[in-house]
């Protein structure tokens, strides 16, 4: 599972978001975009910039992107669901539906909680819905099954 954090900082610092919400923070830890030299480290590891077919590279034509879920929520303040929607549609776009018989099977999904933001002040029941829907899409894609 991909949640909100990570993807947050990259894509804040790659698409120019230092100088607004809460991009400028994360400039002395990681770089910024507005500097060449920096933009060059940042772009090597975003997340958005390397969506790859690994069919393509050397791993083979059976290599598959993991059964994949991004989290998100609709009313994060801090971290806006356009890094996590734009990551989701390009790795959608580039692994699934811009080629004929994709071999990538394996789902890739967002859930978007929605009136909810993220981390320490969400709700109880929304922090067991999000885990029930983590653990649901885990098991449904190793073949758990139940039993009694």
């Amino acid at each position: 599972f991909l949640g909100v954090p990570w993807l947050m900082l990259v894509s804040w610092i790659c698409f120019g978001f230092t100088s607004s919400q809460s991009g400028h923070a994360w400039t002395t830890d990681y770089g910024c975009s507005d500097k060449e030299e920096e933009f060059g480290w940042l772009i090597k590891y975003s997340p958005l910039h390397n969506v790859k077919r690994p069919w393509e590279q050397s791993f083979g034509d059976n290599c598959q992107y993991p059964a994949t879920m991004l989290l998100t929520a609709d009313h994060d303040d801090r971290v806006v669901p356009l890094h996590s929607l734009k990551l989701l549609a390009t790795m959608q776009h580039v692994l699934c539906t811009s080629i004929e018989n994709s071999p990538q099977t394996n789902p890739i999904i967002g859930r978007i909680d929605r009136k909810s933001g993220h981390g320490a002040g969400r709700p109880t029941k929304k922090l067991i819905d999000e885990a029930a829907d983590r653990y649901s899409f885990m098991s449904k894609m190793l073949g758990a099954t139940w039993t009694d």
